[in-house]
């Protein structure tokens, strides 16, 4: 008995959040390596119109009559994205007939840093990691909802497929450095602001993850795979419980059939512009002030559904959507300094990560959140903690002045500058007294006084006995004029996909594997799980690289994960 399963699929690799001043260089192009629009596919009719959502929807089967051309693979890959490019050019080399098909005109990728354990470039600088902490901080981070398999499968290999990739690079004649995300702290006390000297760049953002793409397709077709662009994938084929092909339209309409003898590696990216998605598993991502995807049509989730409509289950939990105060916001929107909500009272611990930053915009009522300083801030930015000056380093209206040309990353603006920046976007607003500064914001005036005088008086006794904030990051609000800065979070990619195992086997909804049906990158979920962390600059790229071709490998030769 066949059984076919809808719909349509996307890949986009994701734009990393934590961005050097240097590199946010990159900013100014978005684009990514394909900038056409995504070929449209042609509707197919359904069933079960019951269905509250779309991927619950039982799809006809298509007609084999229709089926215009077949294509007959050991390993199809769906999405050439940085996960699936990997898993295609491992799964050439090790011999198995592989074809990756994609519904762009080419293969697409943004992004900046990649994280890896234990590579020749790691080496050559001094660095060493313990992986045993790294992947406990990044299970506690996800409250041990994360797989521990696929954090270690990544810790361990990490740095053997990073080099292969290197040597690539450098006999392309490229070079590959270690990046600005790692320099905060490996040491710190606390594992939600711990850092790890993780990231490298293999160029600027956009340009460098595609030129990797790029050597990676044609490494996977000189060793005999084959690549079909404009071709969307629209169904799934099962056969006795085993997935046995994938039905893709081209951009005229005709269907082909790819055969999978070994198995189908979806690798479609995530749906973080799918609003029905988000509703159902990510509702927190919908009170982000949008996303960084170029294009509307990208990361929809289709491949995800595709899978679904075949059997396939979420993950389960909390997924982990990597929201990040970024392109926009005030001045020192992300640094330290005291923050308040629409009713003009402090919350919170200002000193934290960008994931915490970005919640406090999220969970406040109406998003709205302002940081308060004076007129001393320059000052008092140059005696605040590293994480504080690395938060504002990386995110907030830096980002976007550096993308729309108001400043040139490789002269960064002053603190100074960029408050009147900001003072003309309206995302900052000044007073000459604390009241003045309330009614500007609209928030009772009496509470936005209290509020500062008891901060005033945590700064004087050099204790924060409300929230616990650490004394490098108490500075005075005393000295008019007064500011506050408004606070912004978008979403930059969701970070959780389809149920799988240890094994990147897709996993029904009894938690068993579905045969031949196998998912990586953004479209496979239990790598991370409540928000993405930030301990391991780069990770989101790194395991699409490294788990991309420990999956093309093993679907190719039959055996385990890492062999």
């Amino acid at each position: 008995m066949n059984e076919h399963i809808l719909p349509t699929l996307e890949r986009r690799s994701f734009l990393k959040g934590a961005l050097g001043l240097g590199a946010a260089a990159g900013l100014m192009g978005l684009s990514g390596c394909a900038p056409q629009e995504p070929t449209a596919s042609a509707e197919l009719s359904h069933t079960g119109a019951e269905a509250k959502h779309s991927w619950e929807v039982t799809p006809e089967p298509i007609d084999e009559a229709s089926i215009a051309n077949t294509v007959d693979a050991d390993v199809v890959i769906v999405g050439a994205g940085m996960a699936g490019m990997s898993a295609f050019m491992y799964a050439a080399e090790a011999g198995a007939n592989t074809v990756i098909i994609e519904q762009r005109e080419t293969f697409s990728g943004r992004g900046l840093d990649f994280g890896a354990i234990g590579t020749k470039v790691q080496k050559a600088a001094g660095i060493e990691i313990d992986k045993g902490q790294l992947v406990n901080d990044l299970m506690k981070a996800s409250g041990y909802k994360a797989n521990g398999s696929l954090l270690k499968l990544w810790a361990d290999h990490s740095g053997e497929v990073f080099d292969r990739a290197i040597d690539m690079t450098v006999a392309d004649g490229g070079e590959v450095v270690l990046g600005a995300g790692s320099t905060a702290s490996a040491n710190a006390d606390d594992f939600t602001t711990r850092t790890y000297p993780t990231d490298h760049m293999f160029g600027g953002l956009v340009e460098g993850p595609c030129a990797l793409i790029e050597r990676m397709q044609n490494a996977g077709v000189a060793a005999g795979g084959q690549t079909f662009y404009s071709m969307t994938a629209e169904q799934l084929e099962k056969t006795d419980g085993t997935i046995t092909a994938v039905f893709a339209r081209d951009a005229e309409g005709a269907i082909t059939k790819f055969t999978a003898a070994k198995g189908v590696i979806i690798a479609t990216g995530d749906y973080g512009n799918n609003p029905d998605m988000i509703e159902a598993w990510c509702p927190l991502a919908a009170g982000a002030e949008g996303n960084v995807y170029p294009e509307a049509t990208a990361n929809t989730g289709s491949g995800i559904a595709m899978a679904l409509q075949a059997g396939a289950a979420i993950q389960p939990g909390a997924h982990a959507a990597m929201i990040h105060p970024i392109f926009g916001g005030g001045a020192l929107s992300t640094a330290s300094f005291m923050k308040v909500n629409v009713e003009g009272k402090r919350f919170c611990n200002e000193n934290t990560t960008l994931p915490g930053i970005s919640n406090m915009y999220l969970t406040n009522k109406d998003h709205k959140v302002w940081a308060i300083f004076d007129s001393d801030y320059a000052t008092q930015m140059d005696q605040m903690s590293a994480l504080s000056a690395y938060n504002n380093n990386t995110a907030g209206p830096l980002t976007a002045m550096f993308s729309n040309g108001a400043a040139d990353p490789t002269n960064p603006p002053s603190h100074a500058e960029v408050v009147e920046y900001c003072l003309g976007e309206g995302t900052t607003v000044q007073a000459e007294s604390v009241s003045a500064l309330a009614e500007a914001l609209g928030v009772p005036a009496d509470t936005l006084e209290a509020t500062v005088t008891r901060y005033n008086e945590l700064v004087d006794a050099g204790v924060d006995d409300d929230f616990g904030k650490n004394k490098e990051d108490l500075q005075p609000i005393r000295k008019a004029p007064f500011f506050a800065s408004q606070l912004t979070a978008k979403v930059l990619v969701i970070a959780s996909g389809l149920n799988v195992d240890g094994e990147m086997r897709v996993l029904d909804a009894e938690d068993a594997p579905i045969g031949g049906l196998y998912a990586v990158g953004n479209a496979m979920g239990n790598f991370f799980a409540n928000d993405y962390p930030i301990c391991a600059p780069g990770l989101s790229h790194g395991r699409c690289l490294t788990l991309g071709a420990l999956v093309g490998r093993a679907v190719a030769t039959g055996g385990k994960l890492g062999e």
